[in-house]
């Protein structure tokens, strides 16, 4: 009850240029003022089941942030760049964050969840002599530390993410996929170190991940 609204203010800014032959190119710039910022935090607080404070993680008002960012994308076919190239479908995505909450103390002082970027890779081409369509993407997230209070640091591991397809077309209502999710796994963790002037609590959490194959069959009625 005692919580304050975030209320957030910004400015963004785009622009698009659209290929003649089909695909675009992009690129996004935002910036935004954030106001009241809640995140969980421990505090010792005085509780009636215990005759002395008690540290107490619950949602408060830490103070203000501020966030900028740019983004570019592009979708176009190789040929259209590259002469005698294959005609490739091509898919890119960057992403680029910085983050700053006042309050808390530097470097890693970011927003919670925002990595300093992500990239996107993908593409997909139909072969001319087979009714064969091949495709696939790549996603990649850094590593990155976050304080999320004067007490509390947490760490997040890098994420990559490699999938790919396979569609052999029947007909224009049938076909066949074969697919791959994650064919580079990672292990992937989570940890939070939290320090106070008599104790240390650290936490570890995650494990590996796997590859995961799919054969499906695919009608249109």
């Amino acid at each position: 009850p005692e919580l304050k609204p975030e209320i957030a203010r910004g400015l963004e800014l785009g622009y698009e240029n659209y290929l003649s032959l089909g695909g675009i190119l992009s690129v996004n710039a935002f910036y935004r003022r954030i106001e009241n910022l809640i995140r969980v935090e421990p505090q010792l607080e005085t509780v009636p089941w215990a005759a002395v404070p008690r540290w107490v993680a619950r949602p408060r008002n830490i103070g203000d942030a501020t966030t900028y960012g740019l983004e570019l994308e592009a979708k176009f076919r190789l040929d259209q760049f590259v002469s005698d190239a294959w005609p490739v479908n091509l898919r890119t995505n960057l992403s680029l964050f910085h983050s700053e909450v006042r309050q808390i103390p530097g470097p890693h002082n970011t927003l919670d969840q925002q990595p300093q970027g992500t990239l996107n890779l993908g593409f997909d081409y139909r072969l001319r002599s087979l009714p064969l369509t091949l495709g696939g993407n790549v996603n990649y997230t850094p590593g990155y530390e976050i304080q999320q209070t004067e007490l509390q640091l947490t760490t997040l591991d890098k994420k990559r993410v490699a999938d790919a397809f396979a569609l052999w077309t029947f007909s224009p209502t049938l076909g066949v996929r074969l697919s791959a999710a994650n064919l580079a796994p990672l292990d992937y963790f989570t940890g939070s170190v939290i320090t106070t002037d008599k104790t240390v609590i650290s936490t570890r959490s995650g494990g590996p991940s796997y590859t995961q194959w799919q054969l499906r069959l695919e009608m249109k009625l």
